[in-house]
Formats: C-alpha cells, structure tokens, sequence
C-alpha cells in the first residue's frame, strides 16, 4: 500500500468494516475484460458468502476463471474544503482477493442464507434460530462461496 499512513492492519477493524458494509463489489476477469458487480454478502470465518440467480454473466465468468477480487466499504463523506483541491472522502474500506466457489448442498446453502439473512434483516425481526426457505427456493439459487487469500484494509479522515 502507497500510503502506510491509511492501512488498517487491525484484523477486528477488517472484520467489523465487513459486517457494517452494506454492499460487496465483486470484480471478475473475463478473456482480459474486467467485469464487476455489487451483491448483497455475508461474512464469516475469512469466507464471504454471495447471493446470486443461477444464470448471468457473472455465473458464466466464475464457471471459467474463479479468481476474483471484491471491495467494501463504509463510513464514506464527502470533506469538503475552500480549496478545490484539497476536498477528499473519509471512508474505511476493505479490498481482497479469493477463489470462488459454488455450494451445491442444500444445507451448506441454507447456513449461507442464514448468514446473509442475518445482515440484512433488523435485529428486531430476526428469529431466534434461523430462517425458513422452501426446497423450490433453496434450488433456486446459487450461493457462491468465497475463500479469502488476501485482505488489505485503508481508512481515510480517521
């Protein structure tokens, strides 16, 4: 990282940058064109887990080449200043880089889900235990499963 000054080497920031961010962009290679992607994620356990419909281009690109890179972030405003120049963003973000792959039994896409489910929803509606998916709505999706290889985080106005 250019600017030491910015890097987030605390692996608990990286963790809660992950939880609070709303959105993961996902970036794709295919043939040498960059493709990318916002989804809605989960994470766990150094693993982010993707939501997804069981066709599109992102399904067709990770079926060939299943490197990909993603980046969140949040906390991000605008700083503005008299100077033009000198205006900025604050943010904390998170970029990093893994293997996709897809989870094919229906339980491994169910705690997937959960997960998900679990970001998202309020925290007064959150059952208990977990949410219900019918076996027509489990098939019905692909859960893409990312190992994470590497991970950087950079904060700025902090």
């Amino acid at each position: 990282m250019r600017r030491s000054d910015k890097e987030i080497k605390d692996p608990e920031l990286i963790q809660e940058i992950l939880n609070q961010s709303e959105v993961c962009r996902v970036a794709l290679c295919d043939d040498g064109k960059p493709y990318i992607v916002p989804m809605n994620f989960g994470y766990q356990d150094q693993t982010l887990y993707l939501h997804s419909a069981t066709q599109g281009q992102k399904i067709d690109i990770l079926r060939k080449n299943n490197n990909l890179c993603f980046q969140v972030d949040t906390e991000t405003r605008l700083v503005t200043s008299k100077t033009p120049c000198d205006w900025g963003m604050r943010y904390l973000s998170v970029i990093g880089y893994g293997k996709a792959y897809f989870l094919h039994n229906p339980a491994d896409k169910k705690e997937a889900l959960d997960l998900i489910m679990k970001k998202y929803s309020p925290v007064s509606s959150r059952p208990e235990k977990t949410f219900q998916y019918s076996d027509e709505a489990i098939s019905s999706v692909i859960i893409i499963k990312v190992e994470i290889e590497e991970i950087t985080g950079k904060k700025s106005g902090f």
